[in-house]
């Protein structure tokens, strides 16, 4: 059983193209999205359940929001999965381009499950 994998692949999304990077640990998993060029890293959150009461913990190691993008992916992600799921999003969405995105992440995360859980 492989302990560590490494993927990446390409999100389109209307005229927007973004670069994903997952590293699949044991019991964690590790998800980069950046713009195609250039790739930055502006944020990175963690999220996992609580052992006491179930409950997703979440929070921003590096960034300037407290509760980012990062943030709140990492938390929906960890609930969904019950998995412990770093996240660093690095894109900027508006309202209209969010819900395409996070449709598309969704579909793209279904469709290569394996990478990331």
């Amino acid at each position: 059983m492989e302990k560590f994998t490494s993927n990446n692949g390409l999100l389109t999304v209307g005229e927007s193209k973004y670069m994903l990077r997952v590293l699949k640990m044991n019991g964690s998993t590790m998800l980069f999205i950046s713009n195609v060029e250039p790739e930055c890293l502006d944020e990175i959150a963690v999220a996992m359940e609580m052992p006491q009461d179930k409950k997703i913990l979440g929070t921003t190691i590096f960034g300037t929001s407290s509760l980012s993008d990062s943030q709140f992916l990492a938390e929906r992600l960890s609930k969904r999965f019950m998995r412990q799921f770093f996240v660093s999003l690095n894109v900027s969405t508006d309202r209209m381009l969010t819900p395409l995105f996070q449709e598309q992440l969704t579909i793209y995360i279904n469709q290569h499950l394996n990478d990331f859980i």
